[in-house]
């Protein structure tokens, strides 16, 4: 999921909140609910899309391994017992073919240990009648048949792995130009109260705004210190929400919280431009309220001073 997905999606979601904030408002919007409705959908198929983004791949790859280590225990079994034989019948095409220890089975790459279970297997199964004395059967043939047919089964999995999150991926950017045209529909629903409900007009446009999570660049480096002793102060909390000039107090959306750490700083990657309020708190201090200017390309540092109550 890029940056600009995940700052659309915690769009989606303020604007889900704020809405429901507002049912007394939005109830009387033409269209406006069941729109509404549909975005609280997209939402919750957004989240499953991510988590199988997250999950199938690893699942796969630790059921691969599980396979794969009963594999060569099966084929290392039979290799060990079939080289006997071949040792014993002076048939050195035989041993040269299946002398493969433990050892070289885990240096292999994935195809080649189905490979060289293959192998072993198909050497093996011609001469099941004579190698009963060795404890080679049809049982145990049946058994590492098996089990290379279930490895060699999984063995595309990784890729296809990667072919569903492909999907998953293309999924996403549908399920989000799905939300962008809903919310396009509420947009304009929202202007009929462009007068009559100007603080929740305004709230709206607010919850609207898309933060960016930004490139991964520093944005704001803050540190929270005692004003008495000059001690830093963990685990203060800044709250960081965009400043609006409307009144309405849900309009100033929170848009990230921050704990200080142990020497009581915290920094915020790729914080978009714009003016942000900033207020720290901290148990048996008073709360201390900071407005901030991010530009891009440019780190902002803050630093504070808490008073004890």
């Amino acid at each position: 999921m890029t940056n600009d997905q995940i700052s659309r999606i915690n769009m989606f979601h303020t604007t889900v909140v704020y809405s429901n904030e507002n049912s007394g408002i939005i109830n009387d919007l033409p269209e406006y609910s069941d729109r509404l409705t549909t975005l609280q959908s997209i939402i919750v198929q957004i989240q499953a899309v991510s988590e199988q983004q997250k999950t199938d791949k690893t699942w796969i790859t630790k059921e691969k391994n599980l396979l794969q280590a009963e594999l060569v225990d099966l084929a290392v079994d039979t290799a060990r017992k079939l080289t006997t034989y071949a040792r014993f019948t002076k048939d050195r095409s035989l041993m040269g073919d299946v002398n493969i220890t433990e050892s070289a089975f885990k240096h292999f790459a994935d195809s080649e240990v189905k490979d060289y279970a293959q192998l072993i297997y198909d050497r093996a199964q011609p001469l099941v009648e004579l190698l009963v004395k060795y404890a080679i059967t049809e049982n145990t043939q049946t058994a590492l048949l098996n089990a290379i047919n279930e490895y060699n089964a999984i063995l595309g999995d990784p890729r296809y792995g990667i072919i569903n999150k492909s999907q998953a991926t293309d999924t996403l950017v549908e399920l989000i130009k799905a939300g962008e045209a809903i919310l396009a529909d509420m947009d304009a629903a929202v202007e009929i109260v462009h007068k009559s409900q100007p603080i929740f007009y305004n709230g709206y446009h607010a919850a609207r705004r898309i933060i960016s999570t930004g490139t991964g660049k520093l944005s704001l480096k803050m540190k929270v210190l005692d004003s008495l002793t000059g001690e830093p102060i963990k685990g203060a909390i800044a709250s960081i929400t965009v400043e609006s000039n409307s009144k309405n107090v849900n309009e100033k959306r929170v848009a990230i919280e921050k704990k200080m750490a142990k020497m009581g700083g915290a920094n915020i990657k790729s914080l978009a431009s714009g003016t942000y309020v900033v207020t720290f708190r901290k148990v048996g201090y008073t709360d201390q309220t900071v407005v901030i200017n991010i530009n891009d390309s440019e780190m902002t540092v803050l630093n504070v001073n808490l008073v004890k109550n």
